[in-house]
């Protein structure tokens, strides 16, 4: 089994924290969604 972990930075983990939409963080153009991230930044 081969388990898929989305690579996330730590700048985009900040621009979340501090009320950014995924789209600002830049979470669209990750190869692995991170899906969870997404939802608490509002898609």
């Amino acid at each position: 089994m081969i388990l898929a972990i989305p690579v996330v930075y730590y700048s985009q983990l900040m621009s979340v924290a501090y009320g950014g939409s995924a789209k600002q963080a830049g979470l669209d153009g990750h190869v692995i969604q991170p899906k969870k991230l997404q939802d608490i930044a509002g898609r």
